[in-house]
């Protein structure tokens, strides 16, 4: 197994990447208008957006942080 399938960080991040990518795909697809029972409340995708962006930070964070300890070890 290499190195990246063992490493929890590269783990989650191509995870994320790949929920990226199926919510890219999905909300490309055309779709009739949905009546106004079916719409989701705009607060609620607004925290959904932002509990989405707070996870991006963390991840980014923590890859900065595996970068700098690899980094460091290989010194």
């Amino acid at each position: 197994m290499s190195d990246a399938a063992k490493d929890p960080v590269a783990l989650a991040a191509a995870r994320l990447e790949s929920a990226v990518e199926m919510l890219v795909t999905v909300l490309s697809r055309p779709r009739p208008a949905p009546a106004e029972a079916d719409m989701v409340p705009r607060a609620e995708v607004a925290a959904m957006a932002e509990r989405l962006d707070a996870t991006i930070a963390r991840l980014r964070v923590a890859l900065a942080e595996e970068l700098r300890s690899g980094e460091r070890e290989g010194e």
